[in-house]
Parts: C-alpha cells; structure tokens; sequence
C-alpha cells in the first residue's frame, strides 16, 4: 500500500543544532535520569546497562553508550500488517501514511451537531468511515467510548475497529492482562498465537508521564507488548511551559531523552518489534492554561522531529490536522492544513489527526474533510512532472498564436492523468452559478458525504466462527476486568 509522495523536505534544524539536542537528551539521561515507577522495568534496563540514580527514588540514569547502542538497533524495516493484507503499510522513507487521531471524550453529534459524550457507536461509525478513506491507512478508533466500563475500553475500541475495517489497528490498554485480552481478540482473527506474532493485525501505544516519568501501569503494557510481539510506540507529549521547557528546543530535548529512555527498555524485551519515532510537543496557551495544538509552533516541532527521527535512522510520527478553535470556519480549515502540510513538507512519513476537533470533540465530517485535505496535500507533494510529453513543444507549436489548446488530445490526456485535480468535495462555482444555486458550509457537504458513505459502505465482515470466538474473549475480559 502506497502513501503519499514524500519527496520535497524542508528542515528547520541545522545539522549543529541537531546534534546539540541529542547532546542535551543524553545529558538529561545521563544526570538527571528517568523515573520508573514500574520494578520489573527498572530491573531490565538495570541488566542493560542503566543505572540507579544516587539520591532519586526509582530514578535510573542511561550511559550514553547504552542509549546510542539501542539507537543503533532499532529496526530500519517498520510494517504494519492489516486483516486484507492489501492494506499492509511498510514504511520506505519515501511515502506518507495518514491516520486518525483518537482517545477524544467528546464527539460532534453527526445529526444535531451538537457536541456530546463520545460513545461506542461513534468508533464503530469511525471505523467504518475510515475503513472507506483512501487516506485513513489505519481503523479509526477517534474517540473513546465514554459509554463502557473504563477498564474496557481498549477492549471495545479494537472490537469495534476489528468488525467494522480491515486496515490496520493501533489502540491502547488499560494494563498488563488487557494487553493479554487484546491479543486473545488479535489471535481470533490472525488463525492463532503464533500467525498473530508473524502479522501483527495490533499495534499498541502510550504516553510517558512529562517531565520524565514512566508510570508502572504504562511500562507493564509496554513490557508485556513486546513479550507478545505486539508492536508498541511510545508517545512522549511534553507541553511547552507547563510539562515541559518553554522553550521548543527545550522540549524537544525533553521528549527526546524520555523516548529514547523507552527504546531502550522495549529492545530489552524484543529489538526486533517494530516502533517509530512518536513525539508529541505542543505548546500552552498564557492566556487559559489550555494545550493548543493548531499552532505554528506545532508546525515547528514537528518538521523538528523528523529530522531527529531521521537522524536515527527512525520513521518519524507526528500529529498534524489539528485546530483550536470550538467550531467550524476558516481559521479551523487554515490550522488543519498548515499543521498537515508542513510535516508532510519535511518528510514526515506518518502523521496522525483525522477527524479530530476542537477542544477534545472529533467529528466524522471533519474526517472527510481531512481526506480532501490530504488529497491537496498529495497533488502537492507529487510535483511537476518535467519530460518531453509534458513540456509539449509540438503541442504549443501546433496550437500555434492565439490557438485552443481544448480540442487537443494533449489537454484529456494529462487531465486523465490527473494534472489539474478536481475536488468532490471543495466549492468551484462560478459566483453566478453559487448565486443561482445556492451556497452551503463545508460541513453540510461532508456530513451528506458522511451518512452516504456509512449507507453504502460494507466493511468485509469476519468470518462468522472467528466473530463468535472474539465476542467470547470480549465476555471473559468483562467478567475479568470488570466484574
């Protein structure tokens, strides 16, 4: 499966200032160490090498040996492997995949427009939708399901993703024996334990806790991730001002030396487990306190993380499409595709935020909205083609002064091709015809797309006896987990 081209790549760090943030990540690591509050993981990265901080509790300092080791192993093949193996992603540093966001509370309502508590329903219209994106590359977990028991709803989320898509899963997990259930679900539909660890149809993901802090719930899911072969990412998300420096070059040193902390106790488990470079830096509004992320700041850090993943030899993930703004108009769309175009400018070969919205609330139009998006950001990304037939000499030569160039071959040639992309989605009219006709929002236009889409779109369904095994793993995880 083939992303966007990722070609043209802009860079806001010099080569210097590069390398004077890893130097400050591992100056970090190396005095004032990273708290784990998990025993088991301090016990494996003691045996790599780390060490006990000499007056913080639970606190381990990283040699720089031990960290530019691990750098050195992480593994350059990333592939993310879907239910219709066509939907597989194997990141070539050359193409951008795209995906939702998710773990949103609150959810625009699709009929009143209301925003309203996000519920279960919500993922499975979310995956559905997403499973009919060309762009969504992964099942579109969006929100989470207020709705269910808290303990469940990673469990829910994969269960609704895994009904309603074929394309390839990322969620979360409450704790140690979710991950076990999430893999039981996973092991349903890949044929069994051992097919699940060749393809992974999971991958999971989750947060350090800024500034410098793994908490024990998040390292034992990721600890027992990597024992099942599950790939895991870990997301730092430093906030500029308030859990991190105010300074993006602070931050980004910050979340850099929390991320490579967690490199190295996931390699202690399995170095071969596929995982990218996943940071997640935004920046405090004085005014309110709020985290914004629809800003140029965003932007900033995210072409700034690229360059660092790259430096890692590491597929970069970054968080793009976002907005700050509490409704439609146009300072939503002018955020959305500023915080997509710039990474996708710098190379960035996986970014997430479909569908997500404004002040923790998603919505499906904006999804589609995103997809038309990122069509433009693909007809961006590919170019001008420069050849012979494209210069078309012989064309102009034939037109010659004052001609048409309509009637000629040339012209529906490369309008097939695809030179001049034609949007489904954005308003082209002539100011006559939009008088005439009449004129609608965005949203309106792609909220119709949205209900026609979940009317006509059928994801393939599960096989009927894999469904019923994963609805009775589904049933143990709730007697289990909830009681």
């Amino acid at each position: 499966m083939k992303g966007i081209p990722c070609v043209h790549r802009i860079k806001v760090l010099s080569e210097e200032q590069l390398a004077m943030i890893h130097e400050a990540s591992l100056k970090l690591l190396e005095r004032t160490g990273i708290r784990f509050d998990s025993a088991d993981a301090r016990a494996r990265l003691l045996r790599c090498g780390a060490l006990p901080h000499y007056s913080r509790k639970s606190v381990l300092t990283f040699p720089r040996s031990v960290v530019e080791d691990a750098i050195t192993r992480v593994p350059r093949k990333v592939r993310y492997y879907a239910r219709d193996p066509r939907w597989d992603i194997e990141y070539d540093g050359e193409h951008m995949f795209t995906y939702a966001g998710g773990g949103d509370p609150k959810m625009v309502d699709l009929d009143s427009g209301q925003v309203r508590p996000s519920t279960y329903s919500d993922i499975e219209m979310a995956a559905c939708l997403g499973d009919a994106l060309e762009n969504c590359r992964f099942a579109a977990g969006l929100v989470e399901p207020t709705d269910v028991p808290p303990q469940m709803t990673g469990i829910k989320s994969v269960e609704a993703m895994m009904r309603n898509s074929v394309k390839p899963i990322s969620s979360h997990a409450f704790d140690r024996q979710t991950v076990d259930f999430l893999a039981k679900m996973g092991a349903c539909v890949a044929g069994g334990a051992e097919a699940l660890r060749r393809r992974p149809l999971i991958s999971l993901g989750g947060s350090p806790s800024s500034p410098l802090t793994y908490s024990e719930k998040m390292c034992d899911v990721l600890i027992r991730s990597a024992e099942l072969g599950i790939p895991y990412s870990i997301v730092p998300c430093p906030i500029c001002g308030e859990t991190g420096p105010m300074t993006l070059s602070g931050s980004l040193a910050q979340q850099n030396a929390e991320l490579l902390a967690g490199l190295v106790l996931l390699q202690s488990i399995d170095a071969s487990l596929s995982t990218v470079y996943s940071g997640r830096v935004c920046v405090m509004d004085p005014r309110s306190g709020r985290d914004l992320w629809g800003t140029p700041e965003q932007c900033l850090a995210g072409v700034a993380m690229v360059q660092i993943a790259r430096k890692y030899g590491m597929v970069s993930d970054v968080c793009g499409m976002n907005s700050d703004i509490p409704g439609w108009g146009l300072q939503m769309g002018l955020e959305r595709m500023m915080t997509v175009l710039v990474p996708a400018l710098a190379g960035a070969e996986s970014v997430s935020g479909i569908g997500t919205g404004w002040e923790g609330a998603s919505s499906l139009e904006a999804m589609v909205i995103d997809d038309e998006i990122l069509n433009d950001v693909a007809r961006l990304m590919r170019g001008i083609d420069v050849d012979e037939a494209t210069l078309g000499v012989d064309v102009v030569d034939r037109v010659g002064h004052m001609g048409s160039f309509l009637a000629q071959p040339h012209t529906m040639e490369y309008l097939r091709k695809g030179e001049v992309r034609i949007s489904e989605l954005w308003d082209k009219r002539t100011s006559e015809a939009a008088a005439r006709e009449g004129r609608r929002a965005v949203e309106e236009v792609a909220r119709e797309r949205v209900k026609a889409i979940l009317k006509e779109h059928v994801p393939e369904p599960l096989d009927r006896d894999v469904d019923r095994a994963m609805t009775q793993v589904v049933k143990e995880a709730q007697r289990a987990l909830v009681g």
